[in-house]
């Protein structure tokens, strides 16, 4: 982790180390980090920021992330086919200039240290999950 007055570069990594990134962003210590309660995010273990595609450098294995996708299809949630880290999210239009990325795989975060913005997700997406 490297740092500048406004931005911070944070290195990521799935668990076992096939998908390696480096994104640049707020630092953690004041951004927001939202924490939803929708399916995909609870079973998945999502905490999100939401960098700019340019601020999001892969180093190698985003070739290899599969996705998968439920519902309306909108996105992609992208997660590593050795270890299944859930990775990011990719939307489907080039309308949003936006990487949500898991912060769970930045290196050395303190997960019970960041602020959140708590998103009820359950109730505002949909359709609602059902197996």
């Amino acid at each position: 982790m490297s740092s500048s007055a406004e931005t911070t570069s944070y290195d990521g990594n799935c668990h076992c180390g096939a998908v390696r990134y480096t994104v640049t962003t707020q630092s953690l210590d004041v951004q927001k980090v939202a924490r939803c309660n929708c399916s995909i995010c609870t079973k998945n273990g999502y905490l999100l920021i939401y960098p700019k595609h340019r601020d999001v450098v892969f180093h190698q294995g985003y070739d290899e992330l599969k996705s998968y996708q439920f519902g309306n299809k909108n996105c992609e949630h992208k997660f590593c086919p050795t270890c299944g880290s859930s990775v990011l999210i990719g939307f489907q239009s080039d309308e949003h200039d936006m990487v949500p990325l898991n912060v769970r795989l930045f290196k050395g975060i303190e997960v019970d240290k960041l602020h959140y913005n708590d998103v009820d997700g359950w109730n505002k997406m949909g359709p609602p999950y059902n197996v």
